[in-house]
């Protein structure tokens, strides 16, 4: 009989190590998230058989933040968008997923994936959240009535963005951390990675030594027993093979992150290779294993919208579609948790934002060609004459890099009827510079965003019966970043501060070190190396 590894609970016998321990399969059906890498759920080509699937799919709106959301993405030069798509990996224990942890378990996004697909489908990037990771949370609220459900905004663990509310609060969270909207997020539960592995006939690995992880008498391990070299695991056996903690690395969580790739790696090439025409019963597998393993945002709500998507992901070469993990270091306070790390993370995401890859161009394919019914260039835009005497405006400071005073002091001196309002209102960095407006005020709103060099992104429609535009300084504002003194608007030196407006916008931001990511890719077959640190 096995133990829990958590609990030190036994398990009934003959459940093979997967059933009866209460997180035997914790952290590990987020890799049924290939699935959705790929999304080649395209059994579904008859009509009937399209109307069954989509019943069994589940949906939610895509957050939970009623404070308003970040812009969506820019568009490129051919007007293409890129997509950035939030994988989440549910713990929970209820319905079908029960049998592989304590019942009753509202569950938590114990793994959670930020997918970015660029515009020109030339690439992508997945970055892995450790769920440990201490970040700001935001107030969020669902439903409504005796069904509505409201959290508080706290700084806490990643994972804890699930508990309560679910998935469109931990969209919430990401919308903040990022900076830039999340387009769908689609979540997998407990079952699906089970599922998807025996749809797919097992998942193939290399090891380049053998993995014993024994299960203990004070707790832990999995029982997992593997020899050196190519194996492939069926699905009970890829479940404790990613939740095999000691047995790869340092133990840590960050290191049960690397093996996992490798096996989301593979399990999303099988994926694509069983995913044919010409195998339709392993398409009808995938299919059933997917959506009843799946919940989505209502946007993506039909088999036929998983397709649309599948098919812009898969366009993406292997060698350019990259996995890695949010840059981290110890969380003082919590030696246990970890916080992201600066400047590497706050690189990768500015690399997110401006849509450039973090893999280096593939010297063999030629840039792509924008198709030749592609819209013609947008022209400049052009402001209608606006007295700026007549406009006034409220300055907040959403980042501690940049004060009020010298903003307010540049933009009176344009002639504009700027007052100071509050410093970080939401309690929140903003990496973003926002202009919100009522939508009577849009010209206006162009014109205070011409005068400090921000772009057309920067504009925001307010809030219904806001009626004033508010400038919140984020720390892209164009100008100078000196630590300035709220009261007299003098910089540290006693120096009258320099006008931020009309400057140029900064450079765009350039992708994060090698040094700093540690990055795989799709087209990697590479064994696994367990004992690696």
């Amino acid at each position: 009989m096995g133990t829990d590894s958590d609990t030190g609970k036994r398990s009934t016998p003959g459940e093979r190590g997967a059933t009866g321990k209460s997180t035997l399969k914790k952290r590990l059906k987020w890799t049924a998230i290939a699935a959705v890498g790929c999304l080649v759920v395209v059994a579904g080509s008859a009509y009937g058989y399209i109307r069954y699937l989509n019943g069994r799919l589940h949906h939610t709106q895509i957050t939970a933040d009623k404070e308003g959301r970040p812009p969506a993405a820019d568009k490129d030069a051919q007007g293409r968008s890129p997509l950035n798509i939030l994988l989440i990996g549910n713990d929970s224990r209820i319905g079908e997923g029960r049998r592989y942890g304590a019942e009753g378990h509202a569950g938590l996004a114990d793994v959670a994936i930020l997918m970015h697909v660029s515009a020109d489908r030339s690439n992508a990037t997945l970055v892995n959240v450790p769920r440990d990771t201490m970040v700001d949370i935001p107030r969020c609220e669902l439903g409504s009535g005796k069904d509505k459900k409201v959290t508080e905004a706290r700084f806490g663990m990643f994972n804890d963005s699930f508990r309560d509310i679910g998935a469109p609060c931990t969209v919430a969270t990401v919308d903040r951390m990022l900076q830039v909207r999340v387009d769908h997020y689609i979540e997998v539960d407990f079952k699906g990675v089970r599922d998807l592995t025996e749809a797919v006939g097992g998942v193939p690995i290399c090891l380049d030594a053998p993995i014993h992880d024994p299960v203990l008498r004070s707790g832990g391990g999995t029982g997992l027993d593997l020899p050196a070299g190519p194996v492939k695991l069926g699905g009970n056996d890829a479940l404790q093979f990613l939740r095999a903690r000691h047995a790869f690395g340092d133990g840590s969580d960050l290191a049960r992150i690397e093996a996992q790739k490798i096996f989301l790696m593979s399990l999303a090439r099988e994926l694509k290779n069983n995913a044919k025409l010409s195998n339709v019963d392993g398409m009808f597998k995938i299919a059933n294993s997917a959506v009843s393993a799946l919940t989505v945002d209502n946007d993506l709500a039909g088999v036929d919208k998983l397709i649309d998507l599948a098919d812009e992901i898969k366009k993406v070469p292997e060698k350019r579609m990259a996995f890695t993990t949010l840059p981290t270091e110890q969380y003082r306070p919590a030696p246990d948790q970890v916080q992201p790390r600066r400047p590497a993370a706050d690189d990768l995401w500015a690399a997110i934002r401006a849509d450039r890859p973090i893999t280096a161009p593939d010297p063999n394919v030629a840039p792509a060609v924008p198709p030749a019914t592609t819209a013609p260039p947008v022209p400049p835009r052009t402001l209608a004459p606006v007295d700026a005497a007549k406009i006034a405006l409220t300055v907040d400071t959403g980042t501690a890099k940049r004060r009020i005073t010298p903003v307010v002091e540049a933009l009176k001196r344009q002639g504009y009827r700027a007052t100071s309002g509050s410093t970080m209102p939401d309690g929140h960095e903003h990496a973003n510079s926002r202009i919100t407006y009522p939508e009577n005020r849009l010209d206006q709103a162009r014109a205070v965003a011409v005068a400090l060099g921000l772009p057309e992104t920067a504009l925001e429609v307010a809030r219904a019966g806001d009626t004033t535009i508010t400038l919140l300084i984020g720390a892209d504002l164009p100008g100078p970043e000196a630590d300035t003194d709220t009261d007299t608007g003098k910089d540290s030196d006693g120096a009258s501060p320099k006008s931020t407006a009309g400057t140029t916008a900064p450079s765009t931001p350039q992708p994060p070190k090698a040094a700093d990511l540690n990055l795989e890719t799709a087209d990697n077959t590479k064994c696994a190396s367990p004992h690696r640190t």
